[in-house]
């Protein structure tokens, strides 16, 4: 079973189908689409089981308070797996309280499942496309929108996620700190 740890900002309506229209038109290769517009925190792992990764995120929520983020600025990623390259959508405003979220999450049973090898980035993905050139092309003409999607964190959620099958929350817990 694999766990993944997740952040879903609350998007307004309108900044919510913004992202759903792009995600489904650029959807190729994107894992569990049926979850939305989140920002991963801990990636799917199986370093520990449910009931600890419920208990540590629990103990990490409780020492952080909910927070506003501004995404505004589209990025280019290259997949190095796939060769192919994802669309990002990264925060400027909490950017750094995302970082450190991640950072503490991936302390107590996921600290073994950290992989420094791949910076991270905080983003929600807005598409992978196989082509490098156009990918490029997508997010300057999204940058050239100055697209700005206010949202705020208030909950990060555990996930079971499985190739076969959709994902499955298995716990939100409020952000309390």
């Amino acid at each position: 079973m694999s766990l993944s740890v997740l952040a879903r900002p609350r998007l307004t309506a309108a900044d919510a189908a913004w992202v759903r229209v792009l995600r489904d038109r650029h959807a190729s290769g994107l894992d569990a689409p049926e979850i939305g517009p989140h920002v991963t925190l801990v990636f799917p792992t199986e370093s520990t089981d449910a009931t600890t990764a419920t208990g540590h995120l629990a103990v990490v929520a409780g020492e952080t308070a909910a927070f506003s983020l501004a995404f505004r600025c589209a990025l280019p990623v290259l997949d190095p797996q796939s060769g192919g390259t994802y669309i990002y959508l990264v925060p400027d405003e909490g950017f750094s309280t995302l970082v450190r979220l991640h950072d503490r999450l991936y302390s107590g049973p996921f600290a073994d499942a950290l992989n420094l090898d791949i910076p991270y980035i905080p983003h929600i993905t807005l598409g992978r496309i196989a082509e490098a050139k156009l990918a490029r092309a997508l997010a300057d003409d999204l940058n050239s929108q100055e697209p700005e999607i206010q949202a705020r964190l208030e909950t990060v959620e555990l996930f079971h996620l499985d190739r076969k099958g959709p994902a499955r929350r298995l716990a939100e817990i409020a952000l309390r700190g």
